[in-house]
């Protein structure tokens, strides 16, 4: 009898044990247990899908259904994410700008402004790829030529547009080839474009298999000019192609660059939001070892350029870990 007493105690105390820790787990925020995330990426040969498919993994080992989704990328993610149909996506930074303040694309739409930030991530860069033979040095040059300028209201063909913009330019000054990445660069290729407008890491593989057949030269965007679209569109940062970066290049090309962002939306609580921050920079090498993007992603630059509203979920794990949006 003694024995059997005993033996239920001590069942008893290990089940409070684990309760206590199941307790401690959330308020450390690390447990994630009967939450459902869905996470937003992009088409399945880009940066998003992969890393949307290892934070899921992340999520899951803390408890949670979690899962990621292929989408059509930035535009289709800030709706979603403002219809709160899901709890995380990728986004250019850029896009979401535009989503949040209901421009561009996104006027007939209205402001999506729901939107919430979690963290920038890694930055693309605006790189405009002629050929070296094509005689083309500057976006003035540009007239009269086939430019490949990506989808239509993608993020690279309004950044396309912008940039034009910029230099007194529109598409009536070129001839505007609505083509994707790899699309434009065949099309250099093939001799049926002269310069390809792309929003990329660096280095791009596209580019530097056009450099195995050919010389490239990137067009510069003047840091003057940076600054200037960065006043209109805040998303936007002067940075440079450094001339290590392809084949022909024999200096530092100036351009803009955007970074990419994860985002959720308002009525994700502040428990959850902060968890999934802690967890994603807490497994941020499962992260590098998914893509080589990820490599860029540093929680030093987690609150740079935010094209949105930080979530308070996740200003409470940065005020924690003393990042600030100045550091």
């Amino acid at each position: 009898m003694r024995k059997s007493i005993f033996i239920l105690g001590f069942i008893l105390l290990l089940l409070l044990a684990a309760c206590g820790d199941d307790k401690a787990n959330k308020k450390d925020g690390q447990d994630l247990s009967g939450e459902f995330i869905t996470i937003l990426t992009g088409g399945s040969s880009g940066v998003y899908y992969p890393l949307g498919g290892a934070l899921a993994k992340i999520y899951q080992e803390l408890g949670a259904n979690a899962n990621s989704q292929s989408t059509s990328a930035s535009a289709a993610n800030a709706m979603t994410l403002n219809d709160e149909k899901a709890e995380l996506g990728f986004l250019m930074g850029d896009t979401a700008a535009d989503a949040y303040e209901g421009i561009d694309s996104f006027q007939e739409k209205g402001a999506q402004e729901n939107l919430r930030a979690i963290a920038s991530l890694y930055v693309n860069y605006l790189q405009i790829v002629a050929t070296k033979d094509s005689g083309i040095k500057t976006v003035g040059d540009l007239k009269g030529k086939r430019v490949a300028v990506g989808a239509p209201d993608s993020g690279t063909e309004i950044s396309a547009r912008r940039v034009l913009d910029a230099y007194g330019m529109t598409y009536e000054d070129i001839k505007a080839d609505y083509l994707s990445f790899a699309e434009g660069v065949e099309g250099m290729q093939n001799g049926t474009v002269d310069a390809v407008v792309m929003s990329s890491g660096l280095p791009n593989a596209g580019v530097m298999e056009l450099g195995t057949t050919k010389e490239i030269a990137i067009v510069e965007i003047e840091e003057e000019k940076a600054l200037q679209l960065q006043e209109e569109y805040t998303a936007f940062f002067p940075t440079i192609v450094p001339k290590d970066t392809y084949d022909d290049m024999d200096k530092d090309i100036p351009t803009i660059g955007v970074y990419n962002v994860l985002l959720t939306h308002k009525d994700v609580s502040d428990e959850t939001a902060y968890a999934l921050t802690k967890a994603f920079f807490e497994n941020i090498q499962q992260l590098r070892d998914t893509h080589h993007a990820a490599k860029d992603i540093e929680i030093e630059n987690a609150l740079r350029n935010l094209p949105v509203p930080l979530h308070p979920g996740a200003q409470k794990y940065y005020d924690e870990e003393g990042i600030s949006e100045s550091k």
